[in-house]
């Protein structure tokens, strides 16, 4: 059965850009949300296309925003903010620019930071604690040499 149309393609571009004002917004989510109000999927292209040339979207500043949010906000690795990301169809190249918006010293403090805080709470011996917190870090998406890198002047056993 075909979908009732709610909107037609100036009200959905209207929408999309104060969906998109209040907001961050990839193209993907964008064009997600234009489905669902009833856009077809070349309308829906055709209103991201629009916004991009207005500068509504900008994957760019996402891919920036998005990593540097979520490595503050939630102390996310790079890994996982990288596929995030992809989860989100965002190019490689914006991938890498987000990502090299998180500063290198700051995100190895943060590893060391974190990986202090776990090591303390688990009450094993000293090569199960260092296991276990490797494994804690390495499912926050952070990489093993980084993990390393943060920890090599202290007395952990790996």
């Amino acid at each position: 059965m075909a979908q009732k149309r709610l909107y037609t393609f100036s009200q959905g571009l209207d929408y999309a850009k104060n969906y998109c004002a209040k907001e961050e917004r990839c193209q993907s989510q964008v064009i997600d949300k234009l489905v669902s109000l009833g856009l077809t999927m070349q309308e829906s292209e055709d209103c991201v296309a629009e916004l991009i040339c207005q500068g509504y979207i900008n994957e760019q500043r996402y891919a920036e925003l998005f990593a540097v949010s979520k490595f503050h906000q939630n102390k996310w690795g790079k890994i996982k903010i990288a596929y995030y990301l992809k989860q989100k169809h965002i190019s490689e190249p914006c991938i890498k620019k987000g990502l090299e918006a998180i500063d290198y010293d700051e995100y190895i403090s943060l590893i060391a930071e974190i990986f202090s805080k776990k090591y303390s709470s688990i009450s094993k011996e000293k090569r199960i604690k260092t296991k276990k917190t490797f494994d804690y870090l390495l499912g926050k998406g952070f990489a093993y040499n980084d993990i390393v890198e943060a920890i090599k002047d202290k007395d952990y056993d790996f």
